[in-house]
């Protein structure tokens, strides 16, 4: 049977493969951080993103494909296809962020991977069902699968060797084209047999241009959400946050003593804790020249480095309640006596730190006028 595909939907099936291969590799980052809960719950939020990208790159792309007859899914098939890509995807970042990560795990990782897009496909295609039978070669199979895994491997090592913005998105657009190429290769060796007897296929509520659509817009709005919730990406502790070597605990402070007035969120600090290499050090509040939220965390700088905090803001901002720190924006808050100067630019405004290079804080619009008066300007 004649087989072609419409254009934009193979092209919306790459795109959402890609969108879901960062959001999957970005919510896998800076898991170390983490306690074990969380770091399972992060996994579990990235096999459902990149596995559910999977399925709907696959989806998409067969709703791409215009047979001159009437086809339908399965439902059971279907969504067995969904849980497969769900649960070897989830595997794979498990087999990563449990246990010392090394160049084993990582190729172990990427071949669950590509076995899982090669049978989320097979089993997709299972759940086709209309006047059509279809088939496959070994040379299809072979081709696809390997192209599957090596692919897979190789974006695993790119997203993994150096845990930078840059390499994750690399590792993204090669996992988003492998998952796209597996797919794509093995379809050129899929063939699409009429049969004798046809049977009425009911005529489907939405058009398939529309279903894709609807799939497509689903995953990126999932893919947003889930990157909403991210753990700040490795590189910007290693580039913005992380020392070349740790803060030395000062006045007697050790890893294990207990900060004056911290036995509850709501009470005050005189110091705030910031984690290193497995360590909690703790660090006077007068030392901190601003604080910024990453996530559901903090960075706390103290003129020339920054450490982070595992506290989130609001309750560092309750912390700071009496000292000279003032709220400049929903993410930051400064130690006003470090200020050294304010800067209005058209409706913005910034209040800069000293340090090589100065630091400049934004200051919100509805801060700015409580900044002004509190700095006497």
């Amino acid at each position: 049977m004649l087989v072609t595909y419409d254009p934009l939907m193979v092209s919306a099936s790459v795109l959402v493969a890609i969108l879901a291969s960062f959001t999957g590799l970005r919510l896998a980052s800076g898991l170390r951080y983490l306690d074990t809960p969380g770091r399972k719950l992060q996994i579990v939020k990235a096999a459902v993103a990149l596995g559910g990208g999977i399925w709907s790159m696959h989806f998409v792309g067969m709703l791409a494909v215009q047979l001159p007859v009437a086809k339908s899914y399965d439902a059971l098939y279907t969504l067995g296809s969904v849980l497969i890509a769900i649960l070897l995807t989830g595997l794979s970042f498990y087999l990563i962020h449990f246990g010392e990560r090394n160049f084993l795990r990582i190729i172990g990782a990427g071949v669950l991977t590509g076995l899982g897009i090669v049978a989320m496909h097979y089993v997709g295609m299972a759940a086709i069902k209309g006047n059509c039978i279809v088939t496959y070669s070994a040379t299809g199979i072979f081709l696809s699968t390997a192209i599957s895994i090596l692919s897979s491997i190789g974006a695993f090592t790119l997203a993994y060797f150096k845990r930078s913005l840059l390499q994750l998105a690399m590792g993204s657009v090669v996992l988003g084209i492998t998952i796209s190429s597996m797919h794509y290769s093995a379809m050129l060796f899929t063939r699409f047999m009429p049969v004798e007897d046809l049977v009425e296929i009911a005529t489907p509520l939405i058009s398939d241009g529309y279903l894709a659509l609807f799939v497509a817009v689903a995953a990126f709005l999932l893919c947003g959400l889930f990157l909403y919730t991210a753990f700040p990406l490795e590189d910007i502790w290693v580039q913005e946050a992380a020392p070349s070597s740790p803060r030395q605990p000062q006045n007697g402070d050790a890893a294990g003593n207990i900060m004056a007035g911290t036995d509850g969120p709501d009470q005050r600090a005189e110091r705030l804790p910031y984690e290193l290499n497995k360590t909690t050090y703790f660090m006077d509040v007068d030392d901190i020249f601003s604080v910024q939220a990453q996530g559901h965390y903090t960075v706390l700088f103290d003129g020339q480095d920054s450490h982070f905090c595992p506290w989130p803001i609001s309750r560092v901002e309750t912390a700071l309640q009496g000292k000279k720190f003032l709220r400049t924006h929903r993410s930051h808050i400064v130690n006003l006596k470090h200020a050294s100067a304010f800067q209005k630019k058209k409706d913005k405004g910034f209040l800069v730190l000293p340090g090589l290079p100065e630091t400049f804080i934004p200051v919100s619009r509805s801060h700015v006028a409580q900044v002004r008066k509190a700095l006497g300007v």
